[in-house]
Formats: structure tokens, sequence, C-alpha cells
């Protein structure tokens, strides 16, 4: 395995993010994840707008979602997330990987949450408690 450096974006193997997302092998992640379809506003890089699309899981550290190209992001990222009551977070977020699906368009990116300030974490982490 490469080693990584803390801030990069790395692209992996789709058999890689299928074995993390199942817990096997080197799991980083202290967080359980749950899936779920909640609206995250996102900046990419080429754009000059914010796209809005959806989570396919979330936890307490981070949250992965899909992307049609261009999948060019920065390595931190702003994304603001529309909880279930309808509440905005703001999420100071770090892009930990980008994989192109098999067979599809799409990419999977993979996004770990940095330090969130009190009232933040805990107006995020209640709601993630209900899911």
């Amino acid at each position: 395995m490469t080693t990584r450096k803390k801030g990069t974006a790395h692209q992996v193997s789709e058999s890689e993010l299928k074995e993390k997302l199942s817990g096997k092998g080197d799991e980083r992640r202290g967080n359980e994840r749950v899936p779920a379809r909640l609206e995250i506003e996102v900046p990419l890089g080429s754009w000059q707008e914010v796209k809005k699309i959806y989570t396919t899981n979330i936890s307490k550290g981070g949250l992965l979602f899909s992307v049609t190209p261009p999948a060019t992001m920065p390595a931190t990222v702003e994304l603001t997330l529309t909880l279930p009551d309808g509440a905005k977070v703001t999420l100071s977020s770090e892009v930990r990987h980008v994989s192109r699906r098999d067979g599809t368009k799409e990419f999977d990116v993979g996004v770990q949450f940095q330090a969130l300030d009190a009232p933040t974490r805990h107006l995020f982490e209640s709601a993630l408690a209900k899911l």
C-alpha cells in the first residue's frame, strides 16, 4: 500500500474501497457508518457554483458521496449538510479518497471531518443519533 500524506486526495481501486467499507483489512475509522441519503452542498474545483448531491453513508467522523465528472475537488472542502429536520450545518472536511465506480461515470468521494466547533458537533451528532 502506498504512503499517504495528510491533506492529499488519492485514487483507490473499487476493490480497495469495498474492502475498506466492508470493515475488512486495515480499518482506520473509529465511528460506525450509517447508510443515509442527506443533501449536501459541495463546491467542486472547476465549478463556479455549488452542486447539491446526496450522501451515501455518514458517521461522526466523515461521509461518502458520489459525483459524476468533473470530480476535481480541493483537498479541503466546506460541505453544507442538510439534516433530517431541515437544519443546515457546515462541516470543514478533508478529502480522503476519490475513486471511480467500476462500470459507471460516477466517482465516490470520502471525506473526513476536521475539528468542528461544539455547537455544530452537538447539532450534527444529535441528528446522526436519530438516523
